[in-house]
C-alpha cells in the first residue's frame, strides 16, 4: 500500500500539532510528518547507548550539542544509523535545507527552548490517549459481540454484527480456507470470487503461514481489477487454528484511523467467532457420528428389514431402492499419525463430494484406518445394465484415488482403491463390501494396480467357495506343506516364481536374484518333496491352485473378521 503506516498511532505530524511545538519545522529525511513515535530518550542518554532506537524520538538542546562540537547534521546521521523515528533540537536556528539532505532521518528543528519533560510528558499523554481509545473500542466491540453469543447468535448473525459496527464487508474461512460466512451491507463483493482469491492469494495474506504465529495484519487482496487493503486475523482458540477473520476495506488506501478501528475488531471478534466455531465443529461431529454409524449398520447387515433401513435412510435422504457400490481407500495415514482420526473424517466428508455432476447419492465413513464409501450406482427407474453400472463404480473410484492421492503427505504407503460389485437395494450392501474387502486384501498380494474392482479377480471369486471347504484347506495343505518346512529353506517363493513365470527358470531366477544352477536345485528338490515333477503344466497348476487357495482361504479370514465381528 502507498502509505507508510498500518494503524493511528502518534506520529510525529501529531506530535507537532500540539501548542508548545507549532513554531516547529520539519526537514523530511524519509517519510517525515507520518514517522511513528512511541518514546522519547534524551541526547545525552541516545548519545552514550549503543541500543537500537527504533521508534524513538531524540530530543536535543542546540548548547548541549556545541559543547560536544557535534553538528546537527552529524548526530542525526548517528541516530539514523541506531533506527531513531526523528532528531528535535530546540534552541537552534532552523538549517540550510542542502545541510540535510543527505540525511536519512526525520529532522525537527526550533527556536522556542522546549524541556525535556515538556516533550516526555506530551508523548506520554498522547500515547496513553490512544491507548485508552482502543481498550474502550475493544471492549465494546466484545460487548456487542458476546451478548450476540449469549443469546445463541450463529456465525452469519456475528459478522453481521462485524459488518455494521465497520461498515465494511466481512468474511468468516474455516482452516481449510472454505468460506464459511460472508456479511456485507450491500453486495459488493461475490463469494464465490473471494473464496477464490482467499486461496489463491494466501501467500499475501500471509495465511499460509503458521496461524499461532501470527497477529492481526493488514494485508492487500485482489478481487476482479480491484485491490483492496483487508485486515486478516487467525482465529486461534485453546492452541487450536479454526479459521480466519478477513475484513474488506474500501480501497488499498483507507485511513489510518479506520484501519486501527478494524483491526481492535477483528482481534477482538476472533475468541468469540473461534467460540461459535467450537460449537459448529461439536454439532458437525455428532452429525458425522451418527452418519457414520448408519453407515456401519448399512455395511455390517444391522438392518433386518427395509423398513428398519427406511426409518434412518429418510433422515439422509438416502434412496434405500437403488444400485449401490461399496469402495474401500487405504494408504492415507502413517503409524504414529496423532491426526489421523480428524483427517479421515475430513476425507469422509470430502470423498461424498467428488462427482458432483453424476447426482449420485454418496455415504461415507471411516472403519479402523480406511475410508469407506457407498456409492449410488444408479437409481430406481433407470437401473441400465450391470456393466454400466460397474463402469460407474470404477469412475468414481479413480476420481477417488486420484483426490486421495492429491491431498496425501509424502511417504507411508501408497493409495489403494477397491470397489465391490453394484448391488440392488441397501439391503445387499453387506455383500458389495464383503466384495471390496476381498479385492483389498487381494489387491497387494497380487501385485494389482492400484485401482482395481472384485469383478476384476473372476478367477478368484470363482474359487472363493471351494477355499472355504475342508477339501480346499486340505489339498492347500498336502501341497504347501513340504514346501513350507523350515528345515527345507525357502522353497515355496522359489517354486511360485516358476509357476509365475510360465515354467521359465531363467526368468524365475531373475525374479528372485538367484543363479540358474541355484534355481533348477530348489526345483529339482522340491519335485522329490512334492513327489511330482515340476516341469509338467498339470502339476504347476495344482501348485498354483494350492497357493491361490491358501491365499483366499488367509483373505476370506482377515475380511469375515472386519465384516462380521463377533
Amino acid at each position: 500500500m502507498p502509505h507508510a503506516y498500518s494503524d493511528d498511532a502518534l506520529t510525529l505530524a501529531r506530535l507537532l500539532q500540539e501548542p508548545a511545538l507549532r513554531r516547529a519545522r520539519i526537514h523530511a529525511g524519509r517519510t517525515g510528518a507520518v514517522t511513528r513515535v512511541e518514546w522519547v530518550v534524551p541526547w545525552s542518554v541516545a548519545a552514550r547507548q549503543e541500543d537500537p532506537l527504533s521508534g524513538v524520538l531524540v530530543h536535543a538542546h542546540a548548547d548541549e550539542l556545541a559543547a560536544e562540537q557535534v553538528t546537527v547534521t552529524r548526530a542525526a546521521e548517528r541516530l539514523a544509523a541506531r533506527g531513531a523515528a526523528a532528531l528535535l533540537v530546540d534552541g537552534h536556528q532552523p538549517v540550510a535545507a542542502d545541510a540535510v539532505a543527505a540525511v536519512q532521518l526525520p529532522l525537527v528543528t526550533m527556536t522556542d527552548a522546549v524541556p525535556f519533560a515538556v516533550l516526555n510528558r506530551l508523548v506520554a499523554d498522547l500515547t496513553l490517549a490512544r491507548e485508552t481509545h482502543v481498550l474502550r473500542y475493544g471492549l465494546t466491540v466484545h460487548r456487542a459481540l458476546a451478548e450476540l453469543l449469549y443469546r445463541g447468535a450463529e456465525l452469519g448473525a456475528l459478522c453481521s454484527q462485524m459488518t455494521r459496527m465497520s461498515q465494511r464487508p466481512v468474511a468468516v474461512f474455516d482452516s481449510q480456507g472454505q468460506l464459511a460466512a460472508l456479511e456485507q451491507q450491500q453486495r459488493t463483493v461475490e463469494p464465490a470470487d473471494l473464496a477464490r482469491a482467499f486461496v489463491e492469494q494466501a501467500d499475501a495474506l500471509g495465511t499460509g503461514e503458521a496461524p499461532e504465529e501470527l497477529h492481526p495484519r493488514i494485508a492487500e487482496i485482489r478481487l476482479g481489477e480491484q485491490d483492496l487493503a483487508c485486515v486478516v486475523t487467525p482465529i486461534v482458540l485453546g492452541g487450536r487454528h479454526d479459521g480466519w477473520i478477513l475484513l474488506l476495506e474500501e480501497s488499498d488506501d483507507p485511513h489510518p484511523h479506520d484501519l486501527a478501528e478494524h483491526r481492535v475488531l477483528v482481534e477482538q471478534a476472533a475468541p468469540i467467532v473461534g467460540t461459535e466455531m467450537l460449537r459448529l465443529r461439536s454439532v458437525q461431529r455428532a452429525k458425522e457420528q451418527a452418519r457414520g454409524d448408519f453407515v456401519h449398520g448399512l455395511l455390517h447387515g444391522r438392518f433386518a428389514t427395509l423398513e428398519d433401513i427406511s426409518a434412518r435412510a429418510a433422515h439422509y435422504q438416502f434412496p434405500v431402492r437403488s444400485w449401490f457400490g461399496v469402495l474401500i481407500a487405504s494408504g492415507m495415514t502413517v503409524p504414529g499419525d496423532a491426526d489421523s482420526p480428524a483427517r479421515l473424517q475430513q476425507l469422509a466428508v470430502q470423498a461424498a463430494r467428488l462427482l458432483p455432476e453424476q447426482e449420485r447419492h454418496t455415504q461415507a465413513a471411516m472403519v479402523g484406518d480406511v475410508l469407506v464409501v457407498v456409492r449410488e450406482a444408479a437409481r430406481r427407474g433407470t437401473m441400465g445394465t450391470p456393466e454400466a453400472a460397474v463402469a460407474t463404480i470404477g469412475d468414481y473410484a479413480t476420481a477417488l484415488h486420484a483426490h486421495l492421492a492429491k491431498r496425501k503427505d509424502q511417504g507411508g504407503r501408497p493409495i489403494r482403491v477397491t470397489y465391490g460389485r453394484p448391488v440392488v437395494g441397501a439391503l445387499a450392501i453387506p455383500d458389495s463390501y464383503r466384495e471390496a474387502r476381498m479385492a483389498h486384501g487381494l489387491q497387494q498380494r497380487l501385485g494389482l494396480p492400484p485401482v482395481c474392482g472384485y469383478q476384476e479377480m473372476r478367477v478368484h471369486a470363482v474359487l472363493e467357495d471351494v477355499a472355504g471347504s475342508r477339501t480346499g484347506r486340505s489339498f492347500a495343505a498336502d501341497i504347501l506343506a513340504p514346501l513350507r518346512d523350515p528345515n527345507v529353506g525357502d522353497l515355496e517363493s522359489a517354486v511360485l516364481a516358476y509357476v509365475a513365470s510360465g515354467g521359465n527358470v531363467n526368468a524365475a531366477s531373475r525374479d528372485l536374484h538367484i543363479h540358474r544352477n541355484t534355481m533348477l536345485y530348489k526345483l529339482d528338490r522340491a519335485s522329490r518333496l512334492l513327489g511330482m515333477d515340476l516341469r509338467q503344466a498339470d502339476n504347476q497348476f495344482a501348485v498354483w491352485l494350492a497357493h491361490t487357495l491358501d491365499l483366499l482361504a488367509n483373505t476370506t479370514a482377515e475380511v469375515d473378521r472386519v465384516v462380521s465381528p463377533v
